[in-house]
């Protein structure tokens, strides 16, 4: 996998620096190309990681709703950094800083639960002393 990602880097690069002489749209049309097929491959490998944490929640008793939460936090994480990166790529930083905004926010509101259940746990705690 890591053979295969460092050569198509090399070769959607090579054609990005070729192709920025002459057709500049083109030269970013294939840079976010290749970071989606990047993407894909990554995202492919990434399920053995989810049967490790899938026998770690059930084997300590975790749950469900926690590891789900840091999971898609993780991908909203990764999603919001290729797409602000696309977009400093292209020139537009000011649109990559609102979606790495987005991507925060998104991530605090699904946080949001897990931070009431902390609190409630926390003021149980008080509560007893």
């Amino acid at each position: 996998m890591l053979f295969s990602i460092v050569g198509l880097s090399l070769i959607a690069v090579s054609i990005c620096l070729i192709l920025k002489k002459t057709n500049p749209e083109f030269s970013m049309l294939v840079s976010l190309v290749a970071g989606i097929v990047i993407f894909a491959i990554i995202i492919g490998s990434i399920y053995p990681i989810f049967d490790v944490i899938n026998k770690w929640t059930s084997d300590f008793n975790l749950n469900n709703i926690y590891i789900s939460t840091v999971m898609k936090s993780l991908g909203i994480c990764y999603l919001t950094q290729l797409a602000s990166e696309t977009c400093k790529d292209s020139g537009y930083s000011a649109i990559a800083i609102k979606i790495e905004l987005t991507g925060k926010i998104t991530i605090i509101l699904m946080a949001l639960p897990m931070f009431l259940d902390l609190m409630q746990i926390i003021q149980r705690m008080v509560y007893l002393n």
